[in-house]
C-alpha cells in the first residue's frame, strides 16, 4: 500500500462539499490553505487558525484542499474524485477551477505536516478547538473541543459549523436531548455534550465520520450522554429530541424537513446550516410549508444559517 497526497484547487464556496468528497474517498481529514479566510486577518482579536503564516501563499485564486489516502493504485479514485467535483455545479456550489492532482508521499512526512497547519482557535463565546499537542492560556469560561488532524474534516473552522455551534449555544438548555444529523466529525454533537446536552444523538451515512464521531466523542469525555450512529435519519433514530441540527446543503436540508418533523419534540428547534446564501429561500420556503416559524437567519460569507421551530 502506498500514501498518496491528493490536492484540489478549487472556491471559498466549495470547500466543505470538496474536503467531504476527500474524506469518502478514503482520506482520514483534510488541509485547507484559504488566503481570504477572515481570521487569518484578525490574530489580534483573540482568534486562532489552522494555518501557517508561511504555507499561506497560493499560485491561484481560490482554496487548496489537501487530503492524504492510502492505497494500492489511486487511479480509480482520482476518476471519482473528479467526477464528483464536475458534479457541484448541480448544487449550486461553484468548484473554481476544480484541478485534482496527486502523488506520492512518505507516511512520516505527511505525518509531520498536519502539526504545521493545525492550531488553537475559537468558536461562538465559548468554544476552544485545539490538537491533543497544543496548549494556550485558557480564559475563564473556555470550554475546550479537542480533534487532533487526523480527523480534521468538520474541525469548525468553516462558517456553517461556527454558525451552528452560535446558535447551539443560544438555544440549548442543559435538559436538552440533541440530534446531530450528518454529524461528520461529530464537532456539532462535541459541542452539544460539552454545553451541558443531557443526551447527544449523532447520525451520518459515511461509515468514516461515524467512526470519527465516536473516537472524537470518547476523547471529549463524552460516551455516557452520546450514542453515534450510521444510516439516515428515519431508519436509525427513534427518539425525539428539544433540538435538531443539520449541517448539510440546502437541497438535502429540503428533503429532510418532512423525516425531521417525525424526531422533534413539540416546541423543538431545529438549526439547519450549510446553505448557500442563494438557497436560503428553497429551504425557508420547505419549512414554512410544513408548519414551522422561521425564527432567524443569520449569514456569514457566503453561507447561512436558518434556525426554526414547530409549535405542534
Amino acid at each position: 500500500m502506498s500514501w498518496y497526497e491528493v490536492k484540489i484547487k478549487t472556491s471559498e464556496m466549495a470547500i466543505e462539499a470538496v474536503s467531504n468528497i476527500l474524506c469518502e474517498a478514503g482520506a482520514g481529514g483534510v488541509m485547507i490553505l484559504d488566503p481570504n479566510d477572515p481570521d487569518f486577518h484578525n490574530q489580534d482579536q483573540g482568534k486562532w487558525d489552522y494555518y501557517d503564516p508561511q504555507n499561506i501563499k497560493l499560485d491561484f485564486e481560490g482554496v487548496l484542499v489537501t487530503g492524504y489516502i492510502e492505497k494500492e493504485d489511486i487511479t480509480e479514485s482520482i476518476l471519482e474524485i473528479e467526477q464528483r467535483i464536475s458534479e457541484l455545479g448541480g448544487f449550486g456550489l461553484d468548484a473554481g477551477l476544480g484541478e485534482v492532482s496527486y502523488s506520492t508521499v512518505n507516511p512520516k512526512d505527511w505525518e509531520n505536516e498536519w502539526k504545521k497547519y493545525f492550531k488553537p482557535f475559537r468558536l461562538g463565546d465559548h468554544m476552544v478547538v485545539k490538537p491533543s499537542w497544543e496548549t494556550f492560556e485558557e480564559k475563564e469560561g473556555d470550554i475546550i473541543i479537542e480533534i487532533d488532524p487526523g480527523n480534521a474534516f468538520g474541525s469548525g473552522t468553516h462558517e456553517t459549523t461556527s454558525m451552528c455551534i452560535e446558535m447551539i449555544e443560544k438555544y440549548m438548555k442543559s435538559t436538552d436531548t440533541v440530534i446531530d444529523v450528518g454529524c461528520g466529525s461529530g464537532i456539532l454533537s462535541i459541542a452539544a455534550g460539552l454545553l451541558g446536552a443531557k443526551e447527544v444523538i449523532a447520525v451520518d451515512i459515511d461509515e468514516n465520520a461515524v467512526r470519527t464521531a465516536k473516537e472524537n466523542l470518547a476523547h471529549n469525555g463524552l460516551e455516557a450522554v452520546s450514542s453515534v450512529r450510521h444510516g439516515d435519519l428515519v431508519s436509525v433514530i427513534s427518539e425525539r429530541g428539544d433540538l435538531v441540527v443539520a449541517n448539510i446543503i440546502a437541497e438535502i436540508i429540503v428533503m429532510l424537513v418532512d423525516d425531521i418533523d417525525k424526531v422533534l419534540k413539540p416546541n423543538a428547534y431545529f438549526i439547519a446550516s450549510g446553505i448557500i446564501l442563494s438557497r436560503i429561500s428553497m429551504v425557508t420556503d420547505k419549512l414554512r410549508e410544513s408548519g414551522f416559524e422561521v425564527l432567524e437567519v443569520i449569514e456569514k460569507g457566503e453561507w447561512a444559517v436558518v434556525v426554526s421551530k414547530k409549535s405542534v
